[in-house]
């Protein structure tokens, strides 16, 4: 039920926005900078996420096998 209301609240959102007349906007340096950083920054914080994920699955798996 409530995955149904939330397709149907997306599905008009969706529609709403595809009614939008042109901004005209652009993007200035101070804007494309934290658009970066924030690129960067996520890319930094999968990393270390794997990195330490890695490690614990390495442990796991070699503490499995030298167990035979």
């Amino acid at each position: 039920m409530i995955c149904d209301k939330t397709f149907f609240g997306l599905g008009i959102l969706a529609f709403l926005a595809a009614l939008i007349p042109d901004a005209y906007a652009y993007i200035d340096p101070g804007s494309g900078s934290v658009i970066i950083q924030l690129i960067i920054g996520g890319l930094v914080g999968i990393g270390i996420t794997i990195k330490i994920y890695w490690h614990k699955i390495k442990f796991k798996v070699q503490e499995k096998f030298s167990k035979h």
